[in-house]
């Protein structure tokens, strides 16, 4: 085998072997293999919604992809049905006190993602998080409260 077969053989079977251990748990099922308790809730929450896909995540957690009034939503349930964290995209919906905020803090910048995070066990705190993309600082991940208040958490963790 030449030497280049060899690293491209190599890195196939590293990729294989990461790919294998990351999803030791996920695993994609059927809607029809979902609890009743889960599936009422998640029909309650969001009637009419279009599913996509159900993923078992393992120590009795399920996260549903799904499209909900035009948005395309994810959540984690409970093996009960109890909601743990909703994820909407909200790309298309960014306010205009985050673009200043971008654009004060990046010359040239392209935003790939934006969320509103809902996590339930915590009293349903509502907070964003962004994913960008700029030439000065490359890819990085960018979090805000529920008012859009940027947050640093290298600034939170400094402090402790």
């Amino acid at each position: 085998m030449r030497r280049g077969g060899f690293i491209k053989f190599a890195i196939g079977v590293f990729v294989f072997v990461i790919i294998s251990f990351t999803n030791t748990h996920a695993q994609l099922v059927n809607e029809s293999d979902i609890s009743f308790d889960i599936l009422k809730w998640h029909f309650h929450y969001y009637p009419k919604s279009e599913t996509k896909q159900w993923i078992n995540l393992g120590e009795d957690t399920y996260t549903v992809s799904f499209v909900f009034e035009s948005l395309d939503v994810s959540v984690v349930y409970d093996s009960r049905g109890k909601r743990i964290e909703e994820r909407v995209d909200v790309t298309n919906n960014i306010p205009v006190s985050l673009v200043y905020h971008l654009d004060d803090h990046y010359e040239k910048y392209k935003v790939t993602r934006f969320e509103k995070v809902t996590k339930f066990k915590q009293d349903n705190s509502v907070g964003y998080e962004m994913k960008i993309k700029s030439k000065e600082k490359g890819d990085e991940q960018l979090y805000f409260d529920q008012n859009m208040v940027p947050i640093d958490f290298n600034l939170i963790s400094k402090a402790d």
